[in-house]
């Protein structure tokens, strides 16, 4: 009995300017298509190359793919929902879907890019704060002003508050856990 075996193959896609793309298929006319020619500049290019050093892949790199398909009114909302995270729309499905298979990621690139700075100005507050507490105490002890202590509690109550603040910037910085969680 013969069994059919068929050659390990595996699926290459990339993006190209659609000029490019238009001159790609003028020259692949006649000479076997769009594949063929790609296959052949790639067997050219790695028998031109034999002798170079081959770099390993890492591991931690993806490798398998998924492709959906959705409505129109589908992509709409998704290009929405991703524009709100300051992300593209497979960063913001990746994202979700991590989320709901509680596989520990960061939630997006521009999520974490618009809280940096605010967590910083944050910090640079509460050190403002912290400085004006100093200076307070230091008058307060060298003038013995008692008019000052309730200045002092402000500031105080001030720097808590601070001090909430940048740790909760802080956890959503470490994953937005609360805007992924889905209904089963």
């Amino acid at each position: 009995m013969a069994t059919n075996t068929r050659p390990v193959t595996a699926m290459l896609s990339i993006r190209l300017d659609t000029g490019a793309l238009a001159a790609l298929d003028s020259f692949a006319v006649g000479r076997g298509g769009r594949s063929a020619i790609m296959r052949q500049m790639i067997e050219q290019m790695l028998k031109e190359n034999v002798d170079r050093p081959l770099i390993e892949p890492s591991e931690s790199t993806s490798c398998n793919r998924v492709s959906l398909r959705f409505t129109d009114a589908e992509i709409a909302v998704i290009e929405y929902r991703a524009s709100q995270r300051s992300t593209n729309r497979s960063g913001w499905i990746k994202a979700l879907v991590r989320r709901h298979l509680a596989l520990k990621s960061r939630v997006d690139d521009g999520l974490l890019n618009e809280l940096a700075p605010i967590r910083m100005q944050l910090l640079r507050i509460g050190r403002n704060l912290n400085q004006a507490m100093k200076a307070a105490n230091l008058r307060m002890m060298d003038d013995g002003d008692k008019k000052i202590e309730n200045d002092l509690r402000r500031i105080a109550d001030m720097r808590i508050e601070i001090s909430e603040q940048i740790a909760a910037v802080g956890d959503a910085m470490h994953g937005d856990v609360g805007y992924w969680k889905v209904a089963d």
